[in-house]
């Protein structure tokens, strides 16, 4: 039988989980066990990384911040380290939040502080399609994109790519803040080449922000397909009147207050959600 860390290497970035029907573990707890933990390690090395890059920073200069040995950042960012990979990340946001001042502060409010971290970790803001906001010339689709007024063809196909990397953004988010809340962790950042923003909270509850938007937007997709708004209806069932309110209101005074005005991709989808939920019943 494999040693444990030689399973958790093999499978580590893979998928792990994922590929268990193919491997037939499911009936063995020990192994799901050690492939949930490789999963996982998987996510964190490409955090890691990540940060990293985010800074161009060498691994012997990230190692030296953090306070750890060069190997330590390779073994994790390879998955093998053989460790604790989780306290090693937890060290690593301790250390950015120490040695860095934030760029920019992040909302005070828990849906839109859903969607930035979103931005920052889940895409890098250069691999986003322009979106209506974006001071570059918008193209016709973009010009007339309205959940209210979808007549054509070329006006729904454009919301649909729009909205696609965001599911992406949102199911990686909620992979991250898994992790953080693994580790104990209730202060954290993220990073791309231009802005540095802390995050505080429980991740928890980060996690079900993240779950309200990522249900919205599967709600408005449904809605693009099919023009059928029963997804929309469930949402609003599930999520309450009052927490509806909440959603709304936050979203809305993050954009009064020029929240978003640094990230169009985002202010983007913000008017794009609200004026779905207000579509009339």
């Amino acid at each position: 039988m494999l040693e444990n860390n030689t399973v958790e290497n093999s499978f580590a970035g893979k998928g792990a989980v994922e590929m268990m029907d193919t491997y037939h573990f499911e009936a063995d707890p020990e192994m799901r066990a050690l492939l949930e933990k490789a999963d996982i390690n998987g996510e964190i090395a490409q955090h890691v990384y990540d940060l990293r890059d985010a800074i161009g920073w060498n691994q012997a200069e990230f190692a030296e911040l953090v306070g750890v040995l060069p190997s330590v950042i390779e073994d994790v960012e390879e998955s093998a380290y053989e460790g604790d990979t989780l306290a090693v990340l937890g060290q690593i946001e301790k250390a950015f939040l120490k040695h860095f001042e934030p760029q920019w502060d992040a909302a005070k409010t828990l849906y839109p502080n859903a969607l930035l971290s979103a931005t920052i970790t889940g895409f890098k803001f250069r691999y986003f399609r322009y979106h209506c906001g974006r001071t570059a010339p918008l193209d016709s689709a973009c010009a007339t994109a309205s959940p209210r007024n979808l007549k054509k063809p070329q006006t729904i196909q454009y919301l649909l790519e729009a909205l696609e990397p965001w599911q992406h953004a949102l199911k990686r988010n909620r992979q991250e803040l898994k992790i953080f809340a693994l580790a104990g962790i209730t202060e954290w950042c993220h990073l791309d080449r231009s802005f540095y923003i802390t995050f505080s909270g429980k991740p928890d509850e980060h996690i079900r922000a993240v779950d309200v938007h990522r249900q919205l937007i599967d709600a408005f997709v449904q809605y693009l397909h099919t023009d059928e708004r029963t997804a929309l209806k469930q949402w609003r069932q599930v999520l309450g009147a009052q927490e509806q309110t909440r959603y709304l209101t936050e979203l809305e005074k993050a954009l009064h207050e020029r929240t978003f005005a640094e990230f169009p991709d985002t202010e983007w989808l913000v008017k794009e959600l609200i004026g779905f939920v207000e579509v009339p019943h």
